[in-house]
């Protein structure tokens, strides 16, 4: 699963996905076209007394990857803008990054910065983009020589997503019955992605918790759909860079109870309907991430393909379970150590262990 961090330039976006993936890459415009890839950790609570019972030599925490895709200003070319959207269309979800921060530059009190505008400017990028899709594939289905009857439902159903794109509402609000899903298999869309704001603010703005426009923000964002989180990525930046004891001083002063990383990390995880299992021990402590729904045999093979191809079945119980009881003597003692089958869906908090042979 991948997310593309996608904003105007000079929004932080680099800043952010340098703070996301732990790289140090250079930040601020360049007109460099390259896309930098990295992952970025989702905390759960869960591997804490999970790590405290095992005591393993090695710790994994679920890892979202995240891509840092290079803004576009007005007078870019064609090209670069092409480039753009070909990667914005390649991400499985979207993070758009609005800088609200003050700089101190004059361009902040000259009314040159607008993150309300460059918001809906997003929004309005990505229906056009998908109009202008839909368009050329509704006249080439029309066009053609003969129209077949699957052709003709298609028409219908791509001049419905179009007439609900120019009344300004992305195709992943439009309620598609499953038959019109496969229909549009293969077909993607920037404005059915799933995507969320990340509001880039200053060290004033977040003790403050006032920025410009922040209401029409948050209200344009709600009838959206787009949650939003708020953060500073300057002084994350710095927060990371101190010691444990250091940064929790550092929050408790600033009246964070949980990084702004760490909120964007998990309601990622979230949007994209991912769930953890965990596998335990001496060795290691690890929690896998898997879309929702996944089947035991197909979580298996994201461990390794010789557990899928050879699977016999799962022994597991819950960690709620492991939590209450205290230690796995106690879970199975209480009935809660089972076996399930190929077949069985995996649900979040599950420890496995899985057997097979091959």
């Amino acid at each position: 699963m991948q997310i593309g961090l996608v904003g105007m330039p000079g929004s932080g976006k680099t800043t952010l996905f340098n703070l996301l993936s732990g790289n140090y890459q250079p930040t601020g415009y360049s007109g460099s076209r390259e896309v930098l890839t990295g992952y970025a950790a989702v905390p759960d609570p869960r591997i804490d007394f999970l790590n405290a019972l095992y005591k393993p030599q090695k710790t994994t925490l679920a890892r979202i990857e995240f891509k840092d895709i290079p803004g576009v200003k007005m007078d870019d070319s064609k090209a670069r803008a092409s480039h753009f959207l070909s990667e914005v269309r390649s991400a499985d979800a979207l993070v758009q990054v609005l800088k609200v921060f003050n700089t101190g530059s004059s361009a902040d009190f000259a009314g040159e910065t607008d993150p309300y505008r460059d918001l809906t400017d997003f929004s309005a990028e990505l229906l056009l983009a998908d109009m202008d899709i839909l368009e050329k594939r509704i006249e080439r289905l029309e066009n053609a020589p003969k129209i077949k009857l699957d052709d003709s439902v298609q028409i219908s159903l791509l001049k419905r997503l179009l007439e609900s794109l120019e009344n300004e509402q992305p195709i992943n609000s439009v309620n598609l019955a499953e038959s019109e899903k496969k229909l549009l298999a293969g077909q993607s869309f920037l404005s059915e992605k799933p995507i969320f704001l990340a509001v880039n603010i200053d060290e004033d703005q977040m003790r403050n918790n006032v920025y410009p426009n922040r209401e029409k923000i948050l209200a344009y964002a709600n009838s959206k759909g787009i949650p939003v989180i708020e953060i500073c990525a300057q002084v994350e930046m710095e927060i990371n860079r101190l010691q444990t004891e250091e940064q929790l001083e550092f929050m408790e002063d600033l009246n964070l109870k949980e990084s702004g990383l760490g909120r964007l990390a998990r309601m990622a995880y979230e949007k994209l309907n991912l769930i953890s299992f965990f596998t335990v021990g001496e060795d290691e402590v690890r929690a896998w991430p898997v879309r929702k729904g996944v089947t035991a045999k197909q979580a298996a093979s994201k461990i390794h393909s010789d557990l899928e191809r050879g699977f016999i079945r799962a022994e597991m119980f819950h960690y709620d379970h492991l939590h209450i009881l205290g230690n796995q003597a106690r879970v199975r003692e209480n009935g809660h150590y089972r076996l399930e089958g190929k077949d069985y869906p995996v649900q979040d908090g599950d420890i496995i262990n899985f057997r097979f042979n091959v």
